[in-house]
């Protein structure tokens, strides 16, 4: 069975991460200019890591030691939005140590979103300050069921917060700045069980 170029296009788009970022995402630079998302060596080389460890079936939990300016909190969003917003029922959290620092990895995800191209866009039930629903936003019942849209969602929470990775599975987690969190171990286990 031979596949079309739709079909060709919409594999690349679920399953080539770093491919569909530097295509489809779009960033804030140094200089406060929104341009496309390019990957740096160092995000290049994380990902070939990250690629190679998926190869060989090695769960994919990495401990990036806090380099300044190499993007890696920028390239671990882009990996996560492309991750949410392309794959059904996926569950996504972005936790820093405080809100501040929460709010501003999240934004990422909102820029991502509200500057991809309306053909990829996912449907959106809710945007607000603390998670983004990729769910179709109708409220006829009939409609929902007939397409439900991704079910999939990206929800920010600050360390140290009663309720912070609670209730909930998540595929995907971005722990920034984890040295200041109180009670971080603890913290850390609940999110890896």
């Amino acid at each position: 069975m031979a596949i079309d170029k739709q079909q060709a296009f919409t594999w690349k788009l679920k399953n080539d991460r770093l491919w569909y970022m530097e295509n489809f995402l779009k960033i804030r630079d140094k200089q406060s200019r929104l341009v496309p998302f390019k990957a740096n060596n160092a995000q290049k080389k994380f990902n070939s890591i990250i690629q190679e460890n998926k190869k060989k079936g090695i769960p994919g939990r990495y401990i990036v030691l806090k380099a300044r300016q190499l993007g890696m909190s920028t390239f671990t969003e882009g990996y996560i939005y492309h991750d949410t917003s392309t794959r059904e029922y996926v569950n996504s959290l972005i936790i820093a140590h405080e809100e501040k620092a929460s709010l501003n990895l999240f934004n990422m995800s909102k820029l991502f979103y509200e500057e991809s191209p309306l053909a990829i866009r996912p449907m959106r039930k809710n945007k607000n300050g603390k998670e983004l629903v990729f769910e179709n936003p109708t409220t006829d019942d009939l409609e929902k069921l007939r397409n439900p849209g991704l079910r999939s969602k990206i929800t920010i929470a600050t360390a140290g917060a009663s309720d912070t990775a609670r209730s909930g599975t998540y595929h995907n987690v971005h722990v920034s700045e984890v040295a200041f969190f109180p009670n971080a171990e603890k913290t850390m286990l609940a999110l890896l069980q």
